[in-house]
């Protein structure tokens, strides 16, 4: 093996994990998430020498990666761009305290429609703008938000679907309840 192809595969077994992660989010199974990946890792490493010392290489990596699970997507025909009507952000019952644990919101995220989670993943996991989401999806910005707060209400729904209740404790310990252990 020569010193280029152990680079490639130091890189590989460097940012694969981390890379996949992304996939996964954006791809919603693992069959599909492997393929982003697979594209991913092949588009970074015949074009590592287009990265400019402007930040961390990890973040470009990461870029690259959305980017590419992005047009898989579309190439698949698993994203369908289209307008919806505008639509306020969803009020919060101020009478519910939920605490959502990163598990908990990853499970409810795979449940939800596509269009949704890319949205919420590009807004709130990798922090693009409206702008720059609805630059890439070809849709408004105004489909943006709206795809943003329908699919944040979703997953307010499903968490409240399943009656998830959060017991904390005096010793700062919490405890998750659902309606039928209570």
């Amino acid at each position: 093996m020569d010193k280029n192809a152990k680079a490639q595969r130091a890189f590989v077994d460097s940012y694969a994990d981390f890379l996949f992660s992304i996939c996964i989010r954006y791809a919603g199974k693992k069959s599909f998430a492997q393929d982003c990946l697979q594209e991913s890792l092949i588009h970074i490493l015949n074009n590592i020498h287009k990265y400019q010392d402007k930040g961390k290489f990890k973040a470009w990596c990461a870029a690259v990666t959305v980017r590419k699970c992005l047009d898989w997507l579309k190439k698949e025909k698993r994203w369908q761009a289209g307008e919806l009507g505008e639509m306020d952000e969803p009020f919060q019952n101020e009478n519910v305290s939920y605490r959502l644990e990163i598990q908990d919101v990853k499970r409810f995220m795979e449940t939800i429609p596509e269009n949704y989670r890319i949205v919420l993943n590009m807004y709130l996991v990798e922090g693009f703008s409206h702008k720059e989401i609805a630059d890439f999806l070809l849709v408004s910005e105004s489909t943006s938000r709206s795809l943003l707060s329908r699919g944040r209400k979703m997953i307010q729904e499903k968490f409240e679907e399943e009656k998830m209740y959060i017991i904390h404790k005096g010793d700062d310990t919490v405890e998750k309840k659902t309606a039928n252990s209570i």
